[in-house]
């Protein structure tokens, strides 16, 4: 009768070495199960070069193995047919609760991924898991040998054949991704579906394979084109080369130097107020708009940067109306810009929230009527607030719940001059020329180091 060999993966052999990976140091362990041992070193990651431009929140991948992490093993036996066994990590070992058996006399065909859209079923057969697709994850085969009872797995060169392309959104954002040319790990064949991806906390998503010369790539939420790239020959000549990361910016962003114009004329407008509808009828509220220098349109006696008067238009033309279906909708962030024009937004009740990295000056009458305004955020220090003819900060928050607005503000501006120093206390920040306080719903600091409070805790 012939000899059945049945292998409990309990313990199994990893060993990950590329450009990328650490040698094994004493925190791997070996542990004793019979005949078979298992190690494992580090995870191999991609990388991400910090020499080039940063898009969005960069992201080395993964780096490490981690809970939950499994490795598909799949036997196929002349006799017992094709099963796989996925072994598991629990943090500290890898075990299984499968079996895979094969004839003494036979020389079984075997294989060892790495790939997270694949599972395991009941009934021993891979798969891949619901809602994934060849692409979404990473694709690593490993090497095997077997030995007087013992199955050694090693994914020892195995050097990735593809490409990992990090795509940069807003946090939590379901984006749809259609490609061209684009050949997924694991596969052999390109893609046709289009994929439909979700971006981490970080607003960062991922797309595996090899893009050939001239694959293209469109992200889109709802029917919102963010992104269309092209990979040219110009700029990745026989397409993206394996082993290495790309990063493409796919964030709602509106230029607010309007392709570096210095005036706006009233068709800009008109085209910036329908991109805005488009966008938020979209799902899409968080707006960003780069530029330190914004294109400017004059109106009648006021001169206004052109997303402060798009925002003023769409949000009724100073006339309220609480039906506007705009309302509190725009969470505005102007990352370069330094200062806040006068009536930059005015009557802007389309704003839920705004903010303002670098602002220190802000303009007569800027926030004046932002009724929707839930809240205002300044990672600056602001040294200057110009109130002339009007109340800058009017009516801030009166549609809100609590008939006010959150303001936050950088712990530098404790050791300002008396006007512009907050009282945490009360809710008080900004003593006007003519007397009174502004009160808030909420005061609260950003650390950056320069506080007492800062000093005494380095970890902010």
């Amino acid at each position: 009768m012939r000899k059945i060999f049945q292998y409990i993966l309990m313990a199994v052999a990893v060993v990950v070495t590329t450009s990328c990976s650490n040698e094994l140091d004493e925190a791997l362990q070996s542990v004793g199960n019979g005949t078979l041992q298992f190690v494992v070193s580090d995870f191999p990651t991609f990388g991400e070069s910090t020499q080039t431009r940063a898009i969005g929140t960069q992201d080395e991948g993964k780096t490490a193995w981690e809970n939950g992490d499994q490795i598909i093993v799949t036997l196929t036996s002349q006799k017992y047919g094709e099963q796989a066994a996925a072994l598991t990590y629990d943090g500290s070992s890898w075990s299984t609760e499968a079996s895979l058996s094969y004839l003494e006399n036979e020389t079984p065909s075997i294989s060892v991924i790495y790939a997270p859209c694949y599972e395991v079923t009941e009934e021993g057969t891979m798969q891949l898991r619901s809602g994934m697709q060849l692409g979404m994850t990473e694709y690593l085969s490993g090497n095997y040998e077997i030995e007087n009872g013992i199955m050694t797995i090693t994914f020892e060169g195995a050097i990735r054949d593809y490409s990992r392309l990090r795509i940069a959104g807003l946090a939590n954002q379901t984006l749809t991704v259609t490609t061209t040319n684009f050949t997924p790990a694991g596969a052999t064949e390109v893609a046709t579906d289009a994929y439909t991806l979700t971006t981490d906390n970080n607003g960062n998503a991922f797309l595996y394979g090899v893009f050939a010369e001239d694959a293209t790539v469109i992200v889109k939420q709802g029917n919102v084109v963010l992104k269309n790239y092209t990979f040219t020959a110009e700029k990745n000549l026989n397409g993206t080369e394996h082993n290495k990361s790309y990063a493409l910016d796919a964030r709602p962003v509106i230029d607010g130097t309007l392709g570096g114009k210095a005036e706006a004329t009233e068709d800009d407008i008109t085209a910036l107020v329908e991109q805005l509808k488009e966008y938020v009828d979209n799902g899409i509220t968080t707006i960003i708009v780069p530029g330190s220098k914004s294109a400017i349109i004059t109106v009648g006696n006021i001169t206004e940067t052109a997303i402060g008067e798009a925002i003023y238009r769409l949000s009724g033309n100073g006339n309220y109306d609480e039906n506007n279906p705009y309302n509190g909708k725009i969470d505005l962030v102007l990352p370069d810009v330094t200062e806040i024009v006068a009536m930059e937004f005015y009557a802007a009740f389309a704003l839920n929230s705004i903010t303002l990295p670098k602002v220190t000056t802000v303009g007569d009458g800027a926030f004046t009527g932002c009724y929707y305004l839930k809240k205002m955020t300044f990672g600056s220090v602001v040294t200057s607030i110009n109130q002339s003819n009007s109340y800058v900060f009017y009516e801030v928050g009166k549609e809100v719940d609590g008939g006010s607005c959150d303001l936050v503000l950088n712990c530098g501006q404790l050791q300002t001059e008396d006007t512009y120093k907050p009282d945490l206390e009360n809710n008080v920040w900004f003593k006007p020329s003519w007397g009174g306080n502004v009160t808030w719903k909420s005061i609260t600091l950003t650390h950056t180091g320069d506080c007492d409070e800062c000093k005494a805790n380095p970890y902010w």
